[in-house]
């Protein structure tokens, strides 16, 4: 009897153990991904971000567009990790985005990154429905 009820024990524990397995979008994935953006004026620029909700050094995934660059910076694991955007200038007709994944330790920053476009009529107007950036804010 004891027997049984060892195996019955332990064939519980191997299902409980199943059912801990990260499975995408799950709770965790969740609780442990961050939107971020950026936006860009028309203009090359680089820009450093720092990262919100995470301390660490940031290991970038691959990036789908070929006009923007992203650099993790320095870091001593304690500090807020930050990461350095460079964006081509954009000689387009239309606004431009690309959403890259960071990963800092066991979370992710899903930085999204948009670029605006010079107004045809005024070059040195630009068009954009993002907000103009500040530097250091």
């Amino acid at each position: 009897m004891n027997k049984v009820k060892i195996w019955t024990l332990a064939v519980l524990a191997v299902l409980s153990l199943a059912g801990c397995v990260k499975e995408d979008n799950s709770i965790y994935d969740r609780l442990h991904t961050y939107n971020q953006t950026e936006a860009f004026s028309a203009a090359e620029g680089t820009h450093t971000v720092t990262l919100e909700h995470v301390t660490g050094l940031a290991v970038v995934g691959s990036v789908d567009a070929d006009w923007v660059t992203i650099t993790p910076l320095a870091n001593n694991g304690t500090e807020p990790t930050q990461v350095e955007v460079t964006a081509k200038a954009n000689d387009s007709d239309a606004e431009r985005t690309t959403t890259v994944d960071i990963t800092v330790g066991d979370y992710i920053v899903k930085l999204t990154v948009s670029q605006g476009v010079t107004n045809v009529d005024d070059p040195n107007e630009e068009v954009t429905d993002q907000p103009a950036y500040t530097p250091g804010k």
